[in-house]
Parts: C-alpha cells; structure tokens; sequence
C-alpha cells in the first residue's frame, strides 16, 4: 500500500503509518498525523509484523483505514497506466468501499485532481526539447482520441518550424464558411513557442474552433506561410468574411449586458467608454446596443 505521492504505508489497528526513520537494525514508523496533526504514535514493523508500538495517539482510528489505503493505492496505479477517464478511475476504485468508508474520504473534486495530477506527472516524463529542430512529435500525439489526424502540417525540423492541427471535417467546414475569426493566445503554449494562433468558424448559429497553428514568432512573413499551408490543406478556402483578434472582439460585447448591473447614473458614461474602445468592424453591433437599449443622442446631448 502506498501515500498520494507513492510512499509506503502501514495499516494497524485503524491508524495509518509512514517512514520516519532507520537505523542499522530496526525501521521506525510515525504517524500519518504527525506533522499536522502532532500524533506521537509510532510502531516498529519487522517483515509486516508488528514489534513495538510506542508514544499515543491523539486521535481515533479510522473506520476501514486498510480499504480505504488500498483503493488509494488503486487508484494511484490506475493513473499512471490506464487511459480511462479520471472519473471512471475513482469510481473503479472505491465502488466496493462501505459507506462509512467513502465518507472518510477526501470530496469527489479532491480525488479527481489527485488522478490527474497523477496522470500529468507520467505522461509527461519525456524531457523537453532544446529547440524546435529536435522536436520529435510521437505519431500517437498526432491523432485524436478517435483515432482521426489531428497534425495536419508539419514544417519540419527547421527553427521557424510550423504546425497547424485540426481534422479533416474541420476543413471541410472552413471550405464552406463565409465568416472566420482569427485569435491569437501568448499564455497557453508550449515552451518552445511564442504563440497559438487560432480560426473560428461560423456554422450551425455557432461560433467552433477549426483550426490551431503554433508560430515560432509573429513575423509577417510566418503569417503568410500559415495561410498558405491552410490554402494548401482546404483549396476552396475563401471567407468573405474575416475578423481579427476574435476574443478581445468577444470581450468588449459581453461588457454591453454588463452595463445592467451599473447605477443610473453610470451606465451613459461606462457606455461612451466602451464605445471609444470597440472595434470598427464590429461598430454594427455598438449601433443596435444603442438604438434599442440606451437610446441615440439628440442634439442637445441627452439620450432619447
């Protein structure tokens, strides 16, 4: 049986004890409460036989502890090996718990970001690239979970290297679409990266992603080779429509409803303000805000 982080444990009598110290002849356990919980129990364990208990316990022992340490440990193993969701890996692993013994444990929330931490931790172990150049993308990363192409360009082992990733039913999307919009992200990318570069499509009254690129800088010229890799890839691509810096754009028009939770007195000012910073392209939506729900100005400067 082992901790969250992988330590052995050992179960006796309903308390829960972990490595505190070795000597030449003898291994002495300490409490799992002992640091925040100041229990000076202790034990020394020979070949998972009880020697000498020592010191007491401040607290009561803990209904099932040995279940509940085994399903721990369950879960543990499930998540560095399986590919089950993280819910299905707590669940797996504390259905045969009692009652009493599932109340012991942490919330539902608590496990589930232990199982994922877990998970992280091992499916991250490869080292990080030096550079772009030697990046070597494993084919199992370049494919979704339905086993379709999610790695669509490749630029190759070059320092201004590319990469463009969506599906073949993402292309077909942007083929037939007369809107796009364009975004680019700074705080969610690799190391090796500076940006991810983002296309939204209109389709079905819906705003979806179809397309991401990572870009080494943010040159023009690595803009151009973008869209000419995604001409490349979706020939009848042809939007009538583009618009750039789509979630700053989306930001500035979920302000407008916010506008309703202001006083009186501060929603004509906080709307000019607004107004001064909102996109050109998107003034159409500024106008309709205005006619219907604060009103045009007259001459004399007051809505009406």
């Amino acid at each position: 049986m082992e901790t969250t982080k992988g330590k052995p444990v050992f179960e006796h009598q309903g308390y829960l004890y972990i490595f505190n110290k070795e000597s030449s002849h003898k291994i002495i356990r300490c409490c799992h409460n002992y640091r925040h919980g100041q229990c000076r129990g202790r034990l020394h364990p020979m070949n998972d036989q009880v020697i000498q208990t020592l010191g007491d316990q401040n607290h009561q022992p803990i209904h099932s502890a040995r279940a509940l340490i085994e399903a721990r440990t369950k879960m543990n193993n499930a998540a560095k090996k399986t590919t089950n969701t993280t819910h299905v890996s707590v669940a797996d692993s504390i259905f045969k718990l009692s009652d009493h013994a599932v109340a012991s444990l942490p919330n539902l929330q608590n496990l589930k970001r232990t199982v994922q931490q877990i998970c992280q931790k091992h499916q991250n172990s490869l080292p990080l690239p030096a550079n772009r150049n030697s990046l070597v993308i494993d084919p199992l990363f370049t494919e979704t979970n339905r086993n379709r192409t999610f790695l669509q360009f490749d630029s190759g082992a070059i320092d201004q290297r590319l990469l463009i990733f969506s599906t073949k039913k993402k292309f077909k999307i942007l083929e037939n679409t007369n809107y796009i919009y364009l975004d680019e992200t700074f705080n969610v990318i690799p190391e090796l990266y500076f940006q991810l570069y983002s296309i939204h499509v209109a389709y079905l009254d819906h705003i979806l992603p179809a397309a991401y690129v990572l870009l080494p800088g943010q040159r023009q010229r690595l803009y151009k080779t973008m869209l000419q890799e995604i001409i490349n890839l979706v020939p009848n691509f042809d939007p009538l429509n583009v618009m750039v810096d789509f979630e700053n754009t989306a930001h500035q028009i979920r302000s407008l409803p916010a506008l309703a939770f202001l006083s009186t007195n501060d929603v004509i000012p906080t709307f000019d303000e607004i107004k001064a910073q909102f996109p050109i392209e998107d003034k159409s939506v500024l106008k309709y805000f205005e006619e219907n729900y604060i009103g045009v100005k007259t001459p004399s400067s007051r809505p009406k």
